[in-house]
């Protein structure tokens, strides 16, 4: 079995070039009574002209054979026919149906593998002979210089919406894709928007922040300091084991099913130094 590439002229290459300018567009529309305008892209109606007219038939030779005359003849199927331009625009693979390979292998006889791995091994030397062609144009040094602010352009919108929050068209309402600023006004606005939301951030983990610590405070990590009111004497140590006496009958687990406050009690025992 064997892949044969038969090369066709046209009467003409039936493809439409890229656009020659790539132009910044303006949208407007109103929401909600608000005026908006973004900013986004298109192509020149002006297109780069096409001139090969090939195309190129691909088909696969089974086995010779004599046919029922006596003369050696080869079965061939025809898998499929390929323009120039479509090497460039798409590539083979996209060209050429699958199922239809699995069938004709399946009729040969042969492993389907086998069969892709022989059109595979002629069809990408042609591809990359045509796109090496196709490189040497004025049409595909313009289109890698689109694509490069293409690129840029999607790296910034990505930037931009790190940057302030945001989701990635809110740069379209400010740029164009030559990284031009066309609203300062609507730029403000979203660096006022993301200011306020920061502050209101910090301030509510701030908030949290002492939310914690008063909550473990009184989930028994509280600790007391030691108690320093310059009594000393006996009879004020009295005083704090009756204190002690008093608010242990009142708060003991046995009383109110809860032994926190006994355990917070306890400290101020150990504080006191009764």
């Amino acid at each position: 079995m064997h892949c044969y590439i038969q090369e066709i002229q046209m009467n003409s290459s039936n493809s439409v070039g890229y656009g020659k300018e790539l132009y910044v567009t303006t949208s407007n529309w109103t929401m909600n009574g608000i005026p908006y305008k973004s900013y986004g892209y298109t192509y020149s109606d002006d297109k780069f002209e096409r001139p090969v007219k090939i195309a190129y038939k691909i088909t696969l030779h089974d086995k010779s054979y004599r046919n029922d005359k006596g003369k050696v003849t080869k079965k061939q199927y025809h898998v499929t026919t390929i323009k120039y331009y479509d090497l460039v625009d798409f590539g083979w693979y996209d060209c050429i149906a699958s199922s239809k390979i699995d069938d004709i292998a399946e009729e040969m006889g042969i492993d389907h593998d086998i069969v892709w791995a022989e059109i595979e091994n002629k069809l990408d030397a042609l591809e990359d002979k045509v796109r090496a062609e196709f490189a040497l144009t004025e049409e595909y040094k313009t289109k890698q210089k689109h694509d490069a602010v293409l690129k840029e352009y999607q790296n910034k919108k990505h930037e931009f919406s790190v940057r302030y929050d945001v989701q990635e068209n809110e740069y379209d309402r400010c740029y164009d894709i030559y990284g031009i600023l066309r609203n300062s006004e609507y730029l403000e606005k979203i660096k006022r928007e993301f200011s306020a939301k920061k502050k209101y951030e910090e301030k509510s983990s701030s908030y949290q922040r002492e939310y914690r610590n008063n909550y473990n405070n009184y989930s028994g990590n509280y600790r007391v300091p030691a108690f320093n009111s310059g009594l000393s004497t006996e009879r004020e140590k009295e005083y704090y084991k009756k204190f002690y006496r008093t608010l242990a009958a009142k708060y003991h687990p046995d009383v109110t099913g809860d032994g926190e406050a006994m355990k917070f009690l306890n400290k101020l025992k150990e504080s006191w130094g009764i």
